[in-house]
């Protein structure tokens, strides 16, 4: 009976085991490890794989004694390496390119220019190092330098479908005038300007307003590998990226005109007989600013205008409207047709005289008699210059430049000289005339 028992309880101990999946599992786990082990201890064959782009470790600390440093890109410092050894120590897993370590050191450097340095590997002893391609790189080594280079605007688009019909193009700026670029010394003392190249994108064309368009930063070398090395130190950041402004304006032909200053009242609306060589003119101005219906060649003071035909050659003056077609001079040759005026003289000694931007503390004299005004020439029709008197005249002097009592009298030139009188409104004084005035304290 007890060796039955017994027998019963081993029994039921090997179905525990042997029925039980989870212990089954484990045992099985444990045993692929030993069998992996061994195979790849005593079976594993060698074989050999190449691992791409591994960083080569450049030492520079020689060179950094001398005040030289290296310049290259990422790319120049990658290399493939082949490597051999057993499969199980050189697969993906098992080896990765941040497992390998690849050496250059730059040595003694006291000129510039490019330098070919050789490779040295570093890795596991298990594993073993059969080829590195390329098997030296090639870095430029220099001192750096800093300087300011102009910058030039470029655009790549053909210009003559730039811009809509009715529009033309000013000349392209670049976000900034100059440049602080820094990099090789010997390749900055050779770099004569930085190139801001930008390209309108299709789906903006044509233009019909100022554009403003991100740039491309290029250098103006005879050696183009070396601006890889360049930096602008200013500009092409996301903070203050490099631009280029394509000026657009609005083109269109407007007849020319004069402004007229100084006038009487009766030629507020309606002014003088004028003609202007040439007529009309092509001008170009800001989209937007409002139209231009006639474009103003220059002002005519009312004082230079006497009875008969007056010439004036005028210089335009484009603050607004550029001018497109017109003479390299700018200039135009204007008429004003005052044959039906005529003149008179008065003596005008005894006018009303009016200090302009007097001082408070100051008294002002002003003597007339020796500065033409006693044959003061006044243009007009005859009905009305026949009722001018000298009362009816007001002599304006500006004294804002006598700031000092002086002993003597001082000339001073006679800003206007106004009629007043509520009937007469188209006559006016013609001529520019000069006074003495004498500054005393109060």
């Amino acid at each position: 009976m007890k060796k039955a028992h017994e027998q019963t309880e081993k029994k039921t101990l090997y179905e525990r085991i042997f029925y039980n999946n989870k212990l089954i599992l484990v045992l099985s786990f444990v045993l692929a490890i030993i069998l992996w082990a061994v195979i790849k201890i005593n079976y594993s064959e060698n074989t050999t794989r190449v691992i791409s782009d591994v960083h080569v470790d450049l030492d520079a600390a020689l060179a950094a004694e001398n005040d030289f440093v290296p310049f290259f890109d990422d790319d120049d410092l990658l290399v493939d390496v082949e490597v051999y050894g057993k499969a199980f120590d050189i697969n993906n897993y098992s080896l990765t390119r941040d497992d390998i370590t690849i050496e250059a050191t730059s040595g003694y450097i006291d000129t510039a220019g490019y330098k070919t340095l050789t490779l040295t590997p570093v890795v596991d002893g298990s594993v073993s190092v059969v080829k590195i391609t390329p098997s030296t790189v090639s870095v430029y080594f220099d001192r750096i330098r800093t300087s300011q280079v102009n910058v030039e605007a470029k655009l790549t688009n053909d210009t003559d479908s730039l811009v809509a019909e009715g529009y033309s193009v000013g000349q392209i700026a670049p976000s900034v005038n100059t440049a602080n670029v820094s990099g090789p010394a010997s390749v900055v003392d050779n770099l004569s300007k930085v190139y801001f190249e930008a390209t309108v994108a299709d789906d903006q064309l044509p233009l019909s307003a100022t554009t403003e368009v991100t740039a491309k930063i290029s250098y103006a070398l005879d050696k183009q590998r070396d601006s890889r090395f360049l930096v602008c130190d200013n500009v092409g950041t996301d903070a203050n990226p490099a631009t280029v402004t394509i000026p657009v304006y609005r083109v269109d032909t407007v007849p020319t005109t004069v402004k007229f200053v100084n006038q009487p009242p009766a030629f507020d609306d309606v002014p003088p007989q004028v003609r202007i060589s040439p007529t009309e003119v092509e001008i170009s101005y800001t989209p937007d600013e409002e139209g231009y219906t006639t474009f103003t060649v220059g002002t005519i003071d009312f004082h230079d205008l006497k009875n008969g035909v007056n010439r004036f050659t005028l210089t335009a003056d484009e603050t607004g409207a550029a001018l497109l077609t017109n003479p390299t001079e700018k200039t135009f040759q204007v008429q004003v047709d005052l044959r039906s005026m005529q003149s008179t003289t008065i003596d005008a000694t005894g006018s009303n005289v009016v200090f302009l931007n007097a001082s408070n503390d100051k008294k002002y004299k002003a003597n007339l008699d020796s500065s033409g005004l006693d044959s003061l020439t006044l243009i007009g029709p005859a009905d009305s210059l026949a009722k001018i008197t000298a009362d009816q005249l007001q002599i304006e002097i500006n004294v804002s430049a006598f700031k000092t009592v002086t002993n003597g009298w001082q000339r001073a030139k006679i800003s206007n000289i106004a009629i007043m009188s509520d009937s007469i409104d188209d006559c006016w004084v013609y001529g520019n005339y000069e006074a003495q005035v004498l500054v005393t304290e109060k």
